[in-house]
């Protein structure tokens, strides 16, 4: 009998794109040789609303997400539009646990225009797919890369993220090869 691979699941929280998304799902699992599924979309955890920072604790996002896996083998990565934050953070682009296998990436600062530029999707949707492939390294249990090139290497703002190419090192690559 042969071993079923884990199935990523895409999950929509609040007012996402369906385009971003619908794109994002048809380009992740290649990358991680899964299929994609794409979960009718989820509003965000009101408890997770931190009213004085005005901020969305990841961690709360994710246990909702966990609570919304169909079985222990799926994957599920979210999006979302909202401001995300950890404790001894400021703000999180991206978060993820490998032992509920689950992540949220936030769009809130990927895009051009908090840093006061104008818009641009294809920065926007570039950025989002290089920080969900690295959030899905985390929850595939990738080690961080050492490599700035790679698009699991640890980055601390958007000129690091639009530096790094679409894809995973060899070292990486290898890593995820065999994992479920």
């Amino acid at each position: 009998m042969a071993l079923l691979k884990a199935k990523i699941v895409v999950v929509p929280l609040g007012e996402v794109d369906f385009t971003i998304v619908n794109r994002l799902a048809t380009e992740v699992g290649p990358v991680f040789d899964r299929s994609v599924d794409i979960l009718k979309g989820m509003k965000m955890p009101e408890e997770s609303f931190n009213v004085i920072r005005g901020q969305y604790y990841a961690r709360v996002v994710l246990s909702k997400l966990e609570r919304a896996k169909a079985n222990q083998r799926e994957k599920v990565i979210a999006v979302c539009e909202d401001d995300l934050y950890l404790p001894d953070e400021n703000y999180v682009i991206g978060y993820g646990d490998h032992l509920p296998g689950v992540a949220v990436v936030s769009l809130f600062q990927i895009r051009q225009e908090f840093y006061g530029l104008p818009e641009d999707e294809s920065k926007v949707y570039d950025r989002l797919y290089k920080e969900v492939i690295h959030q899905l390294g985390y929850v595939f249990k990738v080690n961080s890369c050492r490599n700035s090139r790679c698009v699991h290497y640890d980055t601390s703002n958007m000129m690091e993220i639009d530096q790094k190419a679409r894809k995973l090192c060899d070292i990486c690559s290898r890593q995820l090869t065999g994992k479920a």
